[in-house]
């Protein structure tokens, strides 16, 4: 059985799979709400690395997607290479509501509503969907309808 890489055996120290079966980076994020880990002397973002690391080689100019629409999941079974039209319709597709600038989907509009009627506090909502707490407020209290 062959072993595994150094890189692989430290990658995984930093996942935790979850319910949904998404395996979530638990170290480092980046503002944007994607892992970071330094991979072959640079900081590169967490879900490229599991892509280089499972499955092979970035074809060259492309991008790596999230079949699950998750930022923090590194799944590889969740993961494809696309090209930027390939990811910008695929967040068209997704995206039925908009909030400023960001755009959310509504399966993380009903996710925020769940889990805060579950008892989780807003703080607490936002700290688990990467959003601001002001969002995770305005998501539960249906403001951002009169937005969109």
């Amino acid at each position: 059985m062959p072993k595994p890489s150094d890189s692989k055996v430290r990658f995984l120290r930093m996942v935790k799979i979850v319910e949904s079966g998404c395996h979530e980076w638990t170290s480092t994020l980046h503002r944007d709400g994607y892992g970071k880990f330094h991979y072959k002397g640079q900081q590169v973002q967490a879900h490229r690395v599991a892509y280089s690391l499972f499955v092979g080689e970035i074809p060259q100019g492309m991008m790596i997607l999230h079949k699950c629409d998750n930022r923090k999941c590194v799944n590889p079974e969740h993961l494809y290479a696309g090209t930027a039209k390939q990811n910008m319709a695929d967040k068209i597709a997704r995206c039925r509501k908009l909030w400023g600038r960001m755009k959310y989907t509504q399966i993380q509009i009903d996710e925020c509503k769940r889990l805060y009627a579950s008892g989780m506090s807003q703080c607490e909502v936002a700290e688990k969907m990467n959003m601001d707490q002001t969002t995770v407020s305005r998501f539960v209290r249906g403001d951002y309808l009169k937005r969109s």
